[in-house]
């Protein structure tokens, strides 16, 4: 079995150029030859890895819609392959994979990597992704043989759009690995990300001031960089509101990253809106419970009892934030535990590029239809199976 991907392995790209790159890794050592379609890089871009199959194109001559007159020929040129995939949506590499499979009679499927969330339609170009939902992307959606999405939400985002093709629900793929345990007893709230006012990172801030007579020899660690403004905003609150347990660490990576990640009790995601929320998985790999808000499709926590999954308010986060506090070494080592089982169940390497090889085995009707991919069913007013 042969399969085409076009997106990109861009550190820059963030999640989604991770999450595609461990799939593909996933997927070749099941046997699925899996190769990828990638723009060159800029002068900034930088490979996750170099061992997986790629194809190179020249950057677009348009950058916003990604136009190049050769991607077509450029896909075709890369050989036949069984199964097409676009990851992502918007540009012209999505709509040009589309074109020749449909030409070629070949299945495709289009992964939205959460562009298809409301908030993430309004975040920017609203009137371009309205008009080019109506004007041809729904249509390609509504003929693929597939589309794949990572949580339920976004099914039912899809659903609400109108998407009538059968919906794949298979997670982001997950590396785990051994990570050292927290060895002092200092509570340490974290949180990892870029810096950026989306984040809704004050909150925490706000809930460390509210709950000052239990984070007297506690501390809150602000990870990450992004948003220079934003930062000095959240340092300027802090000096506001007298705290001085709260440190902010910048970007740090490699063996900086997980000297500070091992001496974090919990990691919260205060987000108004993440598509996957790949902080909570740093988290639990690594055996630490996590917060997240409703925003996040982190039901997992709540169910597997691993972590906290809240309404998206000040009062619900400062909430968890004390309900943390309260818990022993001990329930939070044991909550840490469950954490990683999960991942590796669920959401490892292995277990997501498992299901990725069903579901093209069942697009290649060589196999039945697996549990979770779901057909829309119109008597239930765009309701799921």
């Amino acid at each position: 079995m042969k399969i085409l991907y076009t997106g990109t392995l861009d550190v820059n790209a963030g999640g989604p150029a991770f999450s595609t790159y461990h799939t593909m890794k996933g997927l070749n050592a099941f046997g699925v030859q899996t190769e990828l379609l990638s723009y060159e890089l800029g002068e900034s871009g930088k490979l996750i890895g170099m061992d997986v199959p790629i194809h190179f194109v020249k950057l677009p001559c348009e950058p916003i819609f990604g136009y190049s007159p050769t991607y077509k020929r450029s896909i075709r040129d890369c050989g036949n392959f069984d199964i097409y995939q676009a990851q992502g949506i918007w540009q012209y590499n999505t709509y040009a994979l589309v074109d020749v499979a449909r030409k070629l009679h070949k299945p495709y499927v289009i992964t939205p990597r959460g562009m298809l969330y409301p908030q993430a339609i309004n975040f920017s170009k609203p009137w371009f992704k309205k008009m080019s939902l109506k004007l041809r992307l729904l249509r390609d959606l509504n003929h693929a043989a597939c589309v794949h999405v990572t949580c339920e939400d976004e099914m039912n985002y899809c659903r609400d759009l109108g998407v009538t093709s059968p919906i794949a629900v298979i997670p982001n793929p997950v590396k785990v690995e051994l990570h050292p345990a927290k060895t002092d007893s200092i509570f340490r709230l974290g949180y990892l990300g870029r810096v950026s006012k989306r984040k809704n990172i004050e909150s925490l801030i706000y809930a460390w001031d509210t709950l000052k007579n239990k984070t007297e020899n506690a501390e809150l660690i602000i990870i990450g960089g992004g948003d220079e403004q934003y930062l000095q905003f959240l340092k300027d609150e802090c000096v506001r509101l007298h705290l001085t347990n709260v440190m902010f660490t910048g970007f740090i990576a490699g063996h900086e990253k997980e000297k500070v990640l091992s001496g974090i009790s919990v990691l919260a995601m205060p987000s108004e809106f993440e598509n996957f929320g790949n902080v909570i998985v740093e988290g639990l790999v690594r055996g630490i419970p996590c917060i997240a808000t409703k925003g996040a499709p982190w039901k997992d926590l709540e169910d597997f009892h691993c972590g906290w999954w809240v309404e998206y308010s000040q009062k619900a986060i400062t909430d968890a934030v004390s309900k943390a506090l309260s818990c022993s070494a001990e329930i939070l080592a044991e909550m840490g535990e469950r954490g990683k089982q999960l991942m590796k169940d669920k959401y490892s390497i292995e277990a997501v590029a498992k299901d990725m090889k069903n579901m093209y085995d069942w697009i290649l009707k060589k196999a039945e239809k697996p549990a979770f991919i779901h057909f829309f069913n119109s008597n239930r007013g765009g309701n799921l199976e």
